[in-house]
């Protein structure tokens, strides 16, 4: 339980809000990446 308490406590600080930002764009830039790769394969077969 101490484990939730503490990433709870993270979450509310200044620089969780800065990571999770962070963490979403580089997941939109791996998406967009796939998606691109995605479409130059389908393009190129």
């Amino acid at each position: 339980m101490g484990y939730l308490y503490a990433i709870w406590k993270y979450l509310k600080t200044e620089k969780a809000k800065r990571d999770v930002a962070d963490y979403i764009r580089a997941a939109i830039i791996i998406v967009a990446v796939m998606a691109m790769v995605r479409i130059a394969l389908d393009l190129f077969r």
